[in-house]
């Protein structure tokens, strides 16, 4: 994701997500990401909570809607975000596993 983003002229940011970050927090990375347009590549996503898992998904499920139907604007924690067409959101998996430890099984 960073290679190609950097071939096409983006500004990629690679968060490597871990149990410590919740949906409020991650919702301000995404605020942050919408707002100027950059590329959030967010590492090992399944390291997240899994109480936290849906609410970060259903966050994602908004920003990415909003950006195929090439709405101005998205609804983030409670508040109207300007939406710059050029953003986007990719997520890394490990396996989860005895191998992967602290990875959980995403929701379906």
């Amino acid at each position: 994701v960073k290679a190609l983003g950097n071939a096409m002229g983006r500004q990629v940011l690679v968060f490597n997500c871990d149990e410590g970050i919740d949906f409020k927090s991650m919702g301000r990375i995404f605020m942050g990401l919408v707002k100027c347009g950059a590329w959030g590549c967010f590492d090992e996503f399944n390291r997240l909570k899994e109480d936290q898992l849906s609410a970060i998904s259903d966050m994602i499920q908004v920003i990415q809607a909003a950006l195929k139907m090439e709405e101005k604007q998205v609804y983030l924690l409670g508040r109207t975000i300007d939406l710059n067409p050029s953003a986007g959101i990719f997520v890394t998996l490990n396996p989860a596993g005895k191998n992967y430890g602290g990875r959980s099984k995403l929701p379906e």
